[in-house]
């Protein structure tokens, strides 16, 4: 089994109110001494395994200089064993030229991911991220250079409505991408949008209008031929990203750059969110990690149903090397619990319908489960 390999490249024009990800305001001097630091902290890395996905996110990879990309996609092949079947890289709309796109096609990129986020101007300009006038040819230009595209929207944007929605889905189906991540908005998080909702300045769609055009959204996609694989991705004639489904199933991957994280053996991480900090660790080859983890058996078997329960396959139970009785309580009290929200075949749980369209409270449900049985097996 491969390993993934994720590039954070946290440089951006501006940020978008609705972000909580790590970014950076982009100038050329930040970047080339980032990118001095992602070499050395990928040298500190040995693989077990070869890694056989890539994948650079952001902030916004495709402000990255083109022969910096090329030097640090080259570096990754040397310093790491590499066969790679599937090498995404983050894009905004403003870089989707012929020079950028075919740049990043002779660099190894094989899959492309838009960030387009809405079709409507005016959600756009509320969130501080404007858009190209001709977006449409630069995504029709994207469709014929790349044959694994895939375009991201979020639902529930301040000014959403059905018109919105409907617009959206038929820029889908004129620009047929192989693979669609339509998430909705995760108001959790403390953002400037959420100041602003907080602060009564501007307001979000109320939680059952975003229901019925998530709906619809749904009934559209399918209507289109995507397989719905998981919560928020959708996919065509087996384009489901190969990258993501490394942190779905909980396998193994590689975190490289600020904030980024990894998973390797039961062992996890994520790296310092501090750019200067982060320089200055691998300077003197220090590992730039801020949190670390090493799992128990509980732990790392409620992780990959934590992440697997997204998938529409489910987890298989059969696959997972734990103890015969870890394993029997855990069923027993899923049956239980979330009975209406899960259906289980041959060794198999995963989320019905019902359980899709509710994730948020099943995994809440899991977690009260996960915490009876690590008192079960503490005595």
């Amino acid at each position: 089994m491969g390993v993934g390999a994720y590039v954070h490249i946290p440089f951006c024009a501006r940020k978008c109110s609705y972000c909580d990800f790590c970014t950076i305001q982009f100038d050329r001097e930040s970047v080339e001494a980032y990118h001095d630091s992602l070499k050395k902290e990928i040298e500190m890395y040995e693989v077990p395994g070869i890694v056989d996905t890539l994948y650079f996110g952001g902030g916004s990879p495709s402000l990255y200089p083109i022969d910096l990309m090329e030097e640090i996609v080259s570096h990754i092949n040397l310093s790491l064993g590499t066969d790679v079947s599937e090498a995404t890289i983050e894009a905004n709309p403003w870089e989707l030229d012929k020079e950028h796109l075919l740049a990043w096609r002779s660099t190894g990129f094989t899959r492309l991911s838009v960030g387009v986020q809405s079709s409507e101007r005016s959600i756009l300009e509320r969130c501080d991220r404007p858009v190209p006038a001709d977006l449409m040819g630069r995504l029709f230009l994207s469709r014929d250079t790349f044959d694994n595209l895939n375009l991201d929207f979020i639902l529930g944007l301040p000014g959403e409505n059905r018109e919105n929605v409907i617009a959206n889905l038929e820029l889908i189906k004129e620009v047929s991408p192989d693979h669609i991540s339509y998430y909705i908005f995760d108001s959790d998080h403390e953002t400037e949008l959420m100041r602003r909702v907080h602060d009564a300045i501007i307001e979000l769609p109320d939680s059952e209008a975003i229901a019925e055009l998530h709906d619809m959204v749904l009934e559209s996609l399918a209507s289109m031929g995507y397989k719905r694989y998981e919560i928020s991705s959708w996919a065509k004639d087996g384009s489901e990203c190969l990258h993501n489904l490394k942190y779905w199933r909980n396998e193994q991957y590689l975190g490289f750059g600020v904030s980024a994280g990894g998973h390797l053996d039961r062992k996890r991480y994520v790296n310092t969110e501090d750019l200067q900090l982060y320089s200055s660790l691998v300077n003197q080859k220090i590992k730039p990690i801020a949190e670390f983890a090493e799992n128990d058996a509980v732990q790392e078997l409620f992780e990959t149903l934590f992440m697997g329960l997204r998938l529409a396959e489910g987890v298989d139970l059969s696959d997972l090397v734990y103890s015969r009785e870890l394993l029997s309580l855990l069923i027993s009290k899923i049956k239980t619990r979330l009975g209406d929200y899960i259906s289980s075949d041959e060794g198999t749980i995963k989320l019905n319908d019902s359980g899709m369209d509710v994730s948020r409270r099943v995994l809440q449900q899991l977690l009260d489960i996960k915490e009876e049985i690590e008192i079960a097996f503490s005595t």
